[in-house]
């Protein structure tokens, strides 16, 4: 086996054994904690993972990105919610909206972000290749890979519906490719979580 392959394999035994870890003892803190401590042990570069800011790109990028992204996420769930329920929208934050902001934005967003693009899916990119380029990035199978990975992990929380978010993990792949970091990647998985608590407790079903 090639280092390359017998990384990935290195790779998917942490990620179940941490999806194992963070389910058992309800600790999501473990999906930055354990590719950290591992690539520290292995004393592999923190760069090679995408763990730094990165070049975040221009605010022109990132207004259409939030505009395509979450406003098309916002457009599709309105109108999902009033054609099959009849709902109707009513504005309505989060009662401890502070603490949801800490937890989607750093205990969530960027520790799953580390782990599965981060690390996983370099791991995954050094075994692939990325011979393709898609709008400025240069990507290969293991962003579809990590982004699988990422939906099944989160079936585990509800039921297969779940898979979809593997549809995020998609663009974050991207993103993470795109920036060169996964600092832009956590926050559009932070804010994507806080908006769906906000249309979820703002659609209201008669």
């Amino acid at each position: 086996m090639s280092t390359a392959g017998a990384r990935v394999v290195e790779a998917l035994v942490l990620l179940v054994v941490t999806l194992v870890l963070a389910v058992a003892f309800h600790l999501p803190t473990l999906w930055l904690l354990v590719p950290i401590v591992w690539i520290t042990v292995t004393g592999r570069s923190f760069d090679d993972y995408g763990l730094r800011i990165g070049d975040l790109g221009s605010w022109r990028l990132h207004a259409v990105l939030v505009s395509v992204i979450f406003g098309g996420y916002a457009l599709l769930h309105f109108a999902f919610a009033k054609l099959a329920f009849g709902a109707t929208f009513e504005p309505s934050m989060h009662p401890q909206f502070a603490n949801l902001a800490v937890t989607q934005l750093i205990i969530i967003g960027l520790s799953e972000e580390v782990f599965f693009r981060g690390y996983l899916q370099s791991e995954l990119d050094r075994y692939f290749g990325r011979p393709y380029l898609l709008w400025g990035a240069r990507i290969g199978w293991g962003l579809l890979a990590a982004a699988i990975l990422f939906g099944l992990c989160h079936v585990i929380h509800g039921d297969i519906t779940r898979l979809r978010v593997a549809f995020f993990g998609l663009f974050a792949g991207w993103l993470r490719v795109r920036t060169d970091g996964i600092a832009a990647p956590a926050v559009y998985h932070g804010t994507a979580n806080i908006l769906y608590d906000f249309m979820q407790r703002s659609m209201v079903v008669p």
